[in-house]
C-alpha cells in the first residue's frame, strides 16, 4: 500500500487531492512534523535553530505571499554580528543527498520501469489514430462523395499536428511549474474528447478540421516521451530505453490499420474513432492515477514550494526557477520556433539527418496507400487481412530493436567510453543504410500475382529493420552532439520529416498507378523512392568523415 501512495501522490490525480484537502493527504516527507530543513540550503545551524524560523503549518497555509515577503525581510534584518540570523538572498533547494528517492534516478527499478510501460502504452494509444481510419477509405469517399485524394487529408493533416505540437510542447514540458504531467493528461484529455465529433463528422470539411486539431494534441508523447526516459534512466542506459520506446512509436501506426480494417468492415469508418476513444481513455484513466511527475526540475520546484510554506521565508527557490526568473513570451518564441529553424537549416548534419528521416517517414506512409494496391488489387485481401499485413512491420522492428540494443552494449559504448567521437556510430547505418533501397525494390517488383502475398511483406520487414536502426542512430548521434539544444534539435526533426512526409499520401495512389506496370502496380514508383534512397546512403558516410570537422565550427554543437 505504501509503495502505491507514494506512486500516486505525484500523480495528476494525486497532486489535485493533495491541493484540494489543503495538504493534509498524500503528504510529502517535508510536511511531516518531525522534518528539519537541511542545513546545506544556507541555513547557519550554530547560530539559530530551524525551530526558530519554521511557524506552524495550520497557520502557514493562511499566510499570503506578502505574508511571506515580510517574513523573509524580518529574518535578514540582522547582520550576524550581534548574535541574529543572517541570511543569503536565496536558497538553492536540491536533492537531499545522492541517495535522495524523491530524485527519479534513484526511484526503484519497478517504479522505474512503470513509468517507462506508461510513456509506451500513452505512445501507442495516441498513434494508432494516425492511419486507423485508412482501410475505410472508400467509405468515406462514397458517404462524404469526395475522390481519393480528399479523403486522405484527415491524415495529413493528422501528421502535420503531431510534426507541429513538439514546438510547443517540448519547451513547455521543461518549465519547471508545468513539468511532463501537465502536458500529458490535459491534451490526453482533449484527444480523448475530439474522438467524439470526429466519429460524428457530418461533412469531409468537418473532419479534416478535427483531425488536425487531434493530430497537435497527439503530439505530446512524440515531444516528451524520450525527456521522460532521460528522467528515469542513467545515461548509460538511456540509449537502450529510447530504442525500445521507439518500438512503440512504430507500432501504433502499425495497429492502427489493422483496428480499423476489422471495425471498418464488422461496422464502419466511424467505429475506427469509437475504439480509438475507448483505448485512449483508458489510458488516460491509467495515467491520471498512476504516471507520477518525472520533470526533476518540475519536482524540486514544488518542493521549493512547500518550503516556503513550512518555512514563511520566500527565499527558497531552485536553480531551475532562477533560471526562468526572466522569462519572457519573446524567449519562449525563440525557443519554440527560431532556434529549432535556425538549426536545422545552419548546421548542416543536422539538416541532411533530417531529410534522411523524412525520407524514411514518407516511404511509410506511401505504404498507406501501396498496401490496399498491392494486397487488396492483386491479392483481394478483404480488410481485416489487409490490416494484418502491416505485421510484417511490426516483426521487423522488434528484430532490428534486439539488433540494435545489442550493438550498441557490446560494440558503441566500449567505443565512446574509451573516447572515440559520436560520429563512430555511423559505422552501424553503414549496413543499415543499403537495407532501405534494396527493401523498397525487394517491395516494389515482388508485388504481382504471380508470387505469393507473403514476399511484399517480408520486404516490408527488411525495410524497417533499415528504416528503424537509423532512426536509432541519428537520434542518438543528434543526443550526443547537440545536449545543450537537444528540445531544438528533436523539435526541429519532429516538424522536417512530418511536414516532408504528410503530403506524400496524397499523391502516392497517383504516382504508383500511372508509373506502373501494370502486372507490377507499384514497381516503378517503388522504384523511384528507392533510387533516391540509395542516394541517401551518402549521407552517414559523408558524416563520418566530415561530422566532427562540422562539430567544431558549431556554436550549437557540442
Amino acid at each position: 500500500m505504501a509503495a502505491i501512495i507514494d506512486l500516486a501522490r505525484t500523480s495528476v490525480a494525486g497532486e489535485l487531492i493533495h491541493f484540494v484537502s489543503g495538504g493534509r493527504l498524500f503528504q510529502f516527507p517535508d510536511q511531516h512534523a518531525d522534518f528539519v530543513v537541511p542545513v546545506q540550503f544556507g541555513l547557519d545551524s550554530e547560530k539559530s535553530s530551524f525551530r526558530d524560523i519554521v511557524v506552524n503549518d495550520v497557520d502557514i497555509e493562511k499566510k499570503s505571499d506578502a505574508d511571506l515577503e515580510a517574513k523573509r525581510d524580518s529574518l535578514s534584518d540582522g547582520d550576524g554580528d550581534d548574535g541574529t540570523l543572517s541570511l543569503p538572498d536565496q536558497f538553492t533547494v536540491d536533492w537531499y543527498g545522492p541517495s535522495d528517492p524523491e530524485n527519479p534516478q534513484n526511484w526503484p527499478r519497478w517504479k522505474r520501469y512503470l513509468v517507462i510501460f506508461e510513456i509506451c502504452f500513452l505512445t501507442v494509444a495516441v498513434y494508432i489514430g494516425s492511419a486507423i481510419y485508412t482501410p475505410g477509405l472508400q467509405q468515406i469517399v462514397e458517404e462524404f462523395h469526395v475522390n481519393d485524394v480528399v479523403a486522405l487529408i484527415p491524415l495529413t493533416v493528422y501528421v502535420v499536428g503531431y510534426g507541429i505540437g513538439p514546438m510547443v510542447f517540448a519547451p513547455l514540458s521543461e518549465t519547471p511549474w508545468i513539468g511532463r504531467n501537465l502536458i500529458y493528461i490535459p491534451s490526453l484529455f482533449l484527444f480523448v474528447i475530439l474522438q467524439v465529433p470526429t466519429a460524428l463528422s457530418k461533412n469531409i470539411g468537418g473532419l479534416i478540421t478535427v483531425r488536425a486539431i487531434t493530430g497537435f494534441m497527439s503530439s505530446p508523447p512524440l515531444a516528451n516521451g524520450g525527456a521522460s526516459m532521460g528522467d528515469v534512466l542513467s545515461p548509460a542506459n538511456l540509449a537502450i530505453g529510447l530504442s525500445f520506446w521507439s518500438i512503440f512509436a512504430v507500432q501504433g501506426p502499425v495497429f492502427g490499420p489493422f483496428l480499423g480494417g476489422v471495425f471498418s468492415q464488422v461496422k464502419n469508418w466511424r467505429w475506427s474513432f469509437w475504439i480509438l476513444m475507448w483505448i485512449s481513455s483508458l489510458a488516460l484513466v491509467f495515467l491520471f492515477f498512476l504516471l507520477p511527475e518525472t520533470s526533476p526540475e518540475t519536482i524540486l520546484q514544488r518542493r521549493a514550494r512547500r518550503l516556503r510554506i513550512r518555512t514563511g521565508d520566500a527565499r527558497y527557490s531552485t536553480k531551475a526557477e532562477q533560471e526562468y526568473a526572466n522569462f519572457s513570451i519573446r524567449s519562449f518564441i525563440y525557443d519554440c520556433i527560431a532556434r529549432p529553424i535556425i538549426i536545422t537549416f545552419t548546421e548542416p548534419g543536422v539538416f541532411f539527418l533530417n531529410w534522411y528521416t523524412a525520407l524514411i517517414y514518407a516511404v511509410m506512409y506511401c505504404w498507406f496507400e501501396a498496401f490496399p494496391i498491392v494486397f487488396v488489387g492483386v491479392h483481394h485481401f478483404n480488410l481485416i487481412q489487409l490490416g494484418l499485413s502491416y505485421f510484417g512491420i511490426s516483426i521487423g522492428v522488434l528484430i532490428a530493436c534486439a539488433a540494435f540494443i545489442s550493438t550498441i552494449r557490446y560494440w558503441l559504448l566500449p567505443r565512446l567510453i574509451r573516447g572515440q567521437p559520436p560520429e563512430i556510430i555511423f559505422k552501424v547505418a553503414f549496413f543499415a543504410a543499403p537495407m532501405l533501397p534494396i527493401a523498397i525494390l525487394f517491395f516494389g517488383w515482388s508485388a504481382t500475382a504471380s508470387v505469393h502475398w507473403i514476399v511484399p511483406i517480408i520486404g516490408s520487414g527488411i525495410f524497417i529493420v533499415g528504416g528503424f536502426t537509423v532512426f536509432q542512430v541519428v537520434f542518438n548521434y543528434l543526443g550526443m552532439s547537440y545536449p545543450r539544444y537537444l528540445a531544438s534539435v528533436f523539435a526541429g526533426n519532429d516538424l522536417f520529416r512530418s511536414c516532408f512526409a504528410a503530403p506524400f499520401p496524397l499523391f502516392a495512389k497517383a504516382m504508383f498507378t500511372h508509373l506502373g506496370p501494370t502486372k507490377f502496380p507499384v514497381g516503378w514508383g517503388s522504384t523511384l523512392l528507392a533510387c533516391v534512397a540509395a542516394l541517401m546512403v551518402l549521407i552517414p558516410i559523408v558524416l563520418l568523415k566530415l561530422g566532427s570537422k562540422l562539430r567544431s565550427k558549431s556554436i550549437y554543437a557540442n
